[in-house]
Order: C-alpha cells, then structure tokens, then sequence
C-alpha cells in the first residue's frame, strides 16, 4: 500500500505519551471480561446473558488498529477473514478502527448461529466539532460495506445476496463528558415508518446501530446504577491509583484479574499521570508566556507614552517660545 507520506506524518504529529496511553486502553478492553461488561449493557441481544456466555460468543479475534485500509480494498486477500480495523479517508489522513471483532449468538432455531459484528472506539472529547452520532453512524455504514464478497455478494446468481448482511454496532465511550450529558448512554439505529398506507410485512432492516456512552470528565457517576458506567467511571478516574483501581474492578465490579489487566491498568495509570503533569507544566508554560507577552505590551504602551510625552513637551516649549517673542 502506497502511503508512506501520510503514515510518517500520522506518526509525527503524534503524542507518544498519549498513543502510549491510547493503546493500554485499547488492549485492557481487548480482554474479553472487560469487553463482555461493554457488550452485555450495548448490545440488545446480550442483554440478557450472563458475562460468562457472552465471553464464549466472541469468537472474532479482537483486532486492534493493526490493518491499513482503503476504502473499496476493505476485502482484498488476507484481509478478507479479520475484516479491517482501519480505513483511509480523503482529506482525513488516517483514520483507524480501535477494537473490531464479532460474535456468535444462539439463534431461534437449534442449531442457527447469529453473527454480529462489534467496533468499540474511545474519545477524549464528547464535543470534538461534529456530532459523535454521526461519526458514529459512518462507521456503521463502513461495517457494513466491508462485508461484501465476505458475508454477502451482489451476484446476480446469489439468490440471498443482500440478505446475508449481518448486523453491526459501533459503541463510543467519551472518557470525558461534560457533567450534562454524563452517565448517559445513547442509541442510534433504523426505525420503519410508514408515509402512506400500511402492511403487516416484518421486513428486516435493524442492521445498525451506534451507541455513545458518556463518562463524567469530573468522575461523577451521579445516582446511575449502571454497573458499565459505573466501572468506566472508576477506571478512567486518572486520580485513582492503579492498585485502587484493580482493587475495584475485582471486588465491585467483579472483574476476573487477568494477567493482562494486571498488567495494563498499571500502565494506563503510569501514562494517565503523565498527560496529567505534561498539562499541568503545559500549563505554566502558557502563563509564562502570557505574562512575557503582558510585559512587552506594557513596555511598548510605556515607550509610546513617553514619545508623546516628549513631543508635548516640544510643542509646548515651541508655543511658548513663539509668545516670548
């Protein structure tokens, strides 16, 4: 793949500390008992699982910003069994799915599987510009084209084609949310209606759905019950040491400690810290700045009051000069 430029200034231009962090959060929830508390509150045919059945149904291996994809490549090759966890998009630079994997459902029939696909991303910002909604939706619709030549065709002797679509949910988790829209979680998805008329048919169309979960940026889970949102709470609470943190997620949230999450919460902790003493120095160095930038206006307003002061007095002087006379 041809895109060596746009990769070495994607690289570039990024925080190492906070990639760091970045990917800690990445491979925390790439463990499938973290990922099955995500998965039981935001898909609606978990909901009634337990946290053991819903680690069975991950069958996908959970792909982690691994694969640079081009829109229209998405099935290419070797590509075609994992799907694709990144994407490029004009004028946009590199844009990367963080975790993307699929699930195996017991369907209504004996026997009958369902399959379902799942992307979980993370935002710092639940006010980034645009709607997280609608990025949200976009990669609905990306989950979904992807699945051509993979889970259906177009083939005018496939006699299913389209109908083998299988359903997609694209979950966002904002880490830090304004205290209004926190402790909140949104659903977004097709619903039918009818313009005129009306039939009994049952046509399928629920194929996507975008859920955004908003997390308190001032790690105030408020009167919620929400055990999900409680535990994000907890664990994206960069003031919480990581043995705190580990300690809760196994005796309040019942987390199983995985040497996995043993070992990357510390870490997510250790770099969380970081960011944290980087704003603050950032911080310092602004207000030095500003009070640098405040004194040279000072000066200057000095240095001009003084000109005019200096030519005031010539005129005076001239004035009087003129009356001597």
């Amino acid at each position: 793949m041809e895109e060596p430029n746009e990769l070495a200034k994607s690289i570039a231009a990024t925080d190492p500390i906070a990639t760091k962090l970045d990917n800690n959060v990445k491979n925390l929830f790439a463990n499938r008992p973290m990922l099955s508390r995500v998965i039981k509150e935001t898909v609606l045919e978990c909901k009634d699982m337990s946290y053991e059945e819903i680690e069975a149904c991950i069958e996908g291996e959970i792909h982690i910003s691994e694969v640079y994809v081009d829109p229209g490549l998405s099935n290419a090759s070797e590509r075609i069994n994992g799907i694709n966890t990144e994407m490029y998009v004009n004028g946009e630079g590199l844009v990367k799915f963080d975790l993307f994997t699929y699930i195996r459902l017991p369907g209504d029939i004996e026997g009958d599987l369902i399959k379902i696909y799942l992307n979980l991303e993370f935002m710092n910002e639940d006010k980034p510009g645009y709607d997280i909604s609608i990025r949200a939706l976009f990669y609905c619709c990306r989950m979904i084209s992807m699945q051509e030549s993979v889970e259906f065709t177009v083939h005018k002797d496939d006699p299913v084609k389209y109908g083998n679509i299988k359903k997609v949910y694209s979950v966002w988790i904002c880490t830090e949310s304004a205290q209004k829209r926190a402790n909140t979680i949104e659903k977004y998805g097709i619903n039918r209606s009818f313009l005129l008329g009306y039939n009994n048919d049952s046509p399928r169309y629920d194929i996507m759905n975008a859920v955004i979960i908003y997390i308190s940026k001032t790690h105030d889970a408020g009167n919620t019950d929400n055990g999900l949102v409680r535990m994000l709470t907890d664990l994206f609470n960069e003031t919480t040491s990581a043995t705190e943190k580990i300690k809760k997620l196994k005796d309040k949230h019942g987390i199983l400690m995985t040497r996995e999450i043993l070992k990357e919460v510390p870490e997510m902790c250790t770099y969380a810290e970081a960011m944290v003493l980087k704003g603050i120095e950032q911080g310092r160095q602004d207000e030095m700045a500003n009070t640098e930038r405040e004194k040279r206006r000072a000066d200057a307003a000095e240095a001009r009051i003084k000109e005019l002061e200096e030519k005031l007095a010539l005129a005076v002087n001239g004035i009087q000069s003129e009356g001597d006379t």
